[in-house]
C-alpha cells in the first residue's frame, strides 16, 4: 500500500509546478513580437496566482529615471508612468547594487507607505533587479499590506523570474528606440513637406498683395492680411521650436539647466501670449497665494505651456473660457489646463502624446501634425515630471502637467518607486 503524500510537500510539489509554467510562459510570451506593455501585464498577472501580494510593478532605467512600464493592484492607475529620479531610495539601492531586497516591515526601515484610501499601510515589500551585461537595467518589485508576506521561496521564483524578462526588455527597449528615432526621422519629413507649406504659402501670399498700392486694398483688409501675416509667423516659429525639440529628443539630448524656475512667472507669460493669439477665447489663470519653484529649464516649461493653451484654444468655439490651474502639494507642482471644447475620450486619453497620433475626432476638426503633444511629453519628462489627459467635467479636455519641487523649495523626502506604486494619493490628479 502507497502511503498518502504529506499535504505540504505535495503543495510544494505543485508550486514548483506552476512557478516552471509560469517561466516558460514568460519567455515564450517575451521571444515573440508582442506589445511590450503587454507582456509585462502578462508576467505581474501570472506572479498575482503564485505569490500573495497586494500590488506590483515593472520599472525600467530611462536616462537617469526609473520609468513604471507596467503595474497591478490598487494604486496601478495612479503609479503607471511614474518617474523616479536618480537619487538615494531603495529601488535604485537594487538596481545599481543588482542584488534583490525583501523586508517583511518597510516601516522598520523608514518607509511609510499607505494603500489608496489611506487606511493600511504596505508592510512588506520584495523587489529584485533586471540586470543585462551587469548593468541594472531595471526593477521588479511585490508589496502587501501584511507584515512577513513573502518568504525566501518567494525571493527565489521573483529572481528567477527577473532573469527571464531582463534580456527581452534590453531587446524591446533597444527596439522601441530604433522605432522612436525613425519616427522622428519621418516627422522631418512630413513636417517639412505639408506643415510649413501652409504658413510660408500664407505670409508669401499675404506680402505681395501689400506691396500693391491700389485703392481697392482698403485699411480693413490691409489688418486683415497683417493679422495672418502675424499668426502665421507665429505658427512657424512653434513648428520650428517643436522641430528642435524632435531633433534633440532622436539624439537623446534635451539639455537642462540646475536652476529654479518660477512657474507663476511662466504661465502669467504664457497665458498673455495665448490671450494675443486667440482674442475670441477668454483665458482665465487661477493661481495660489504662494507658487513653489520647480526644477526645470524656463524656455522649456513655456514652450509647454504655450502648446498646451494653443491645443486648448484650437479644439474650443469662439468665446469658450480656457482656465489654467496652478497648485502645489509637498513634492510637486501641479498645473492644469481645462477647455470647453470637443473633449476626449477615456480610451484614447493615454495615445495622444504619441507622436503622430490625432484623434479621428481632432483630425476632422483642425489641422496639425501630431507632434505638439509628443513634443510636450518629451519635455515634461525630460524635467523630471509626467503629463496626462483625460475628459473634463461636465465637457471638454483636461491636459495636466506636474514637475518636482526645487530641493531648496521642499523639506520632503524623495519618492521611492514602492511610494509611487502604493501611495496612489500623493499622484493623485487633482
Amino acid at each position: 500500500m502507497i502511503p498518502p503524500r504529506d499535504p505540504l510537500v505535495q503543495d510544494r510539489a505543485t508550486d514548483v509546478t506552476l512557478a516552471a509554467d509560469l517561466v516558460i510562459d514568460i519567455a515564450s510570451a517575451a521571444s515573440g513580437e508582442g506589445d511590450f506593455e503587454s507582456i509585462l501585464l502578462v508576467t505581474l498577472d501570472r506572479l498575482r496566482g503564485l505569490l500573495p501580494f497586494t500590488g506590483g510593478s515593472i520599472a525600467v532605467v530611462d536616462g537617469d529615471d526609473l520609468v513604471i512600464r507596467a503595474a497591478v493592484g490598487p494604486a496601478a492607475v495612479e503609479a503607471l508612468g511614474a518617474r523616479l529620479p536618480r537619487t538615494p531610495s531603495l529601488s535604485w539601492t537594487v538596481v545599481e547594487s543588482r542584488e534583490p531586497y525583501m523586508t517583511g516591515d518597510l516601516e522598520s526601515t523608514g518607509h511609510r507607505v499607505r494603500t489608496p484610501n489611506g487606511t493600511r499601510a504596505i508592510r512588506s515589500w520584495l523587489a529584485v533587479p533586471l540586470v543585462r551585461r551587469n548593468e541594472g537595467i531595471g526593477l521588479l518589485e511585490i508589496d502587501s499590506t501584511e507584515p512577513r508576506a513573502f518568504d525566501e521561496d518567494d525571493l527565489a521564483l521573483m529572481s528567477t523570474v527577473g532573469r527571464v524578462l531582463a534580456g527581452p526588455i534590453e531587446l524591446a527597449l533597444q527596439r522601441e528606440a530604433e522605432r522612436r528615432a525613425g519616427a522622428i526621422r519621418d516627422a522631418f519629413v512630413d513636417i517639412i513637406s505639408h506643415e510649413l507649406r501652409t504658413p510660408i504659402t500664407t505670409i508669401y501670399g499675404s506680402s505681395k498683395i501689400l506691396r500693391r498700392r491700389g485703392p481697392l486694398l482698403t485699411d480693413e483688409s490691409r489688418d486683415q492680411l497683417v493679422g495672418d501675416i502675424e499668426a502665421e509667423a507665429d505658427r512657424l516659429h512653434r513648428i520650428v521650436e517643436d522641430l528642435l525639440v524632435l531633433s534633440r529628443a532622436e539624439r537623446g539630448n534635451i539639455e537642462l539647466g540646475d536652476e529654479p524656475v518660477l512657474v507663476a512667472h511662466v504661465l502669467r507669460r504664457a497665458v498673455a501670449a495665448a490671450t494675443a493669439r486667440n482674442p475670441a477665447h477668454r483665458f482665465e489663470l487661477e493661481l495660489p497665494a504662494t507658487l513653489p519653484s520647480v526644477r526645470g529649464e524656463e524656455t522649456y516649461l513655456e514652450q509647454v505651456a504655450g502648446n498646451l493653451l494653443s491645443n486648448a484654444a484650437k479644439y474650443s468655439g469662439p468665446g469658450s473660457v480656457v482656465r489654467i490651474v496652478a497648485e502645489a502639494d509637498d513634492e510637486n507642482v501641479r498645473v492644469r489646463v481645462i477647455d470647453e471644447g470637443i473633449g476626449i475620450s477615456d480610451a484614447e486619453a493615454g495615445r495622444l502624446f504619441d507622436l503622430f497620433y490625432r484623434s479621428p475626432q481632432v483630425a476632422r476638426t483642425a489641422e496639425g501634425a501630431g507632434i505638439g503633444l509628443f513634443v510636450c511629453r518629451s519635455l515634461v519628462e525630460a524635467m523630471g515630471g509626467r503629463i496626462w489627459a483625460r475628459p473634463a467635467d461636465p465637457k471638454g479636455s483636461e491636459f495636466a502637467f506636474e514637475l518636482p519641487i526645487y530641493p531648496s523649495d521642499s523639506d520632503t523626502d524623495v519618492y521611492d518607486v514602492a511610494d509611487l506604486h502604493a501611495d496612489a494619493e500623493t499622484n493623485q490628479e487633482a
